[in-house]
């Protein structure tokens, strides 16, 4: 993998075969102006890889802040990826959704998309972070952990009959050796 800052390369293959040759995380578009088919795919995306469940016309209406809280890891045809995030108040922000497609899960996407988002909201001042996360995401707490959140409180049932954690902290841009 080559990583230019903006663009990664990669040898991977998305899910009918094809070679990802350049995967990046973006800002996007807001998601009302998205299609109902994009959403959809979004919303299986994020079925899978968290086994929460969305309606459509739900996350049309997710309150993500312009600034720092909606971005899509894509190759510019195909999203694997969202990172949605809104604002709890002039220093805090809470993340809403954060997949990244399982067959590229472990390959640094995660980490790059924290820290698009990190620095963006930065810039405007966000400088603590709120999440919650399945409890057996072990991958997921521990990047979280790196970037300085804690377990906060306990979720039960909240993920599909699966149990989370209320994760709070700093915000980051990158892991520490913590």
């Amino acid at each position: 993998m080559v990583d230019d800052g903006h663009s990664i390369l990669t040898s991977e293959k998305n899910v009918n075969g094809d070679n990802l040759t350049s995967l990046k995380w973006v800002q996007s578009s807001p998601l009302k102006n998205w299609s109902r088919q994009k959403l959809n795919r979004i919303r299986e995306l994020i079925l899978q890889t968290t086994g929460e469940a969305y309606e459509i016309d739900r996350l049309r209406n997710l309150p993500l802040d312009e600034n720092f809280g909606n971005w899509i890891l894509s190759d510019g045809d195909i999203d694997y990826g969202i990172f949605w995030a809104m604002r709890l108040s002039n220093t805090q922000a809470r993340v809403l959704a954060f997949s990244v497609s399982e067959q590229l899960q472990s390959l640094g996407h995660g980490s790059r998309g924290w820290s698009k988002f990190a620095e963006a909201a930065r810039m405007v001042g966000i400088n603590h972070v709120q999440l919650e996360v399945r409890q057996d995401n072990s991958i997921a707490i521990q990047m979280y952990h790196r970037r300085g959140l804690r377990p906060k409180g306990y979720i039960s049932g909240f993920y599909g009959g699966n149990d989370g954690w209320l994760m709070k902290g700093p915000l980051r841009n990158f892991a520490s050796s913590q």
